[in-house]
């Protein structure tokens, strides 16, 4: 199994890529001419592909998850991503309300040391 780099960050556990069969590939529009018949345009969609990263059921160290909050908030630009051996170009999902988000594992004044149900959101370009 592969660890996830996600620019220079290298995490100590692999993450999951939640919406890998269940992204939108192909961009679809239909209207109806005068007389009823379909007109249907359709194209594939070459970057812009939303791209979800998390941990599941595992977990994440605090201060891993503190870095890429910190990098989400500084890196407006393109990064790359290497995950399972593969480097995808990316860029944070910021038409998103949070770009990265994740659970306490359990209830501790100033954040327990280990995050749970971890989700990063991408797009590719």
């Amino acid at each position: 199994m592969f660890n996830t780099t996600i620019d220079t960050i290298v995490l100590t556990e692999p993450l999951h890529w939640l919406n890998r069969n269940n992204t939108q590939r192909v961009a679809a529009n239909m209207k109806r001419a005068l007389n009823g018949a379909p007109h249907i345009q359709q194209t594939i969609i070459p970057a812009g592909i939303a791209l979800e990263l998390g941990s599941k059921n595992g977990w994440m160290p605090r201060s891993e998850f503190e870095q890429l909050q910190t990098h989400a908030a500084t890196t407006l630009t393109e990064f790359t991503i290497n995950h399972d051996g593969s480097d995808i170009n990316v860029m944070w999902d910021s038409t998103q309300n949070s770009v990265i988000t994740g659970d306490d594992v359990d209830d501790q004044l100033g954040g327990y040391p280990l995050l749970t149900n971890v989700v990063l959101r991408f797009l590719t370009l």
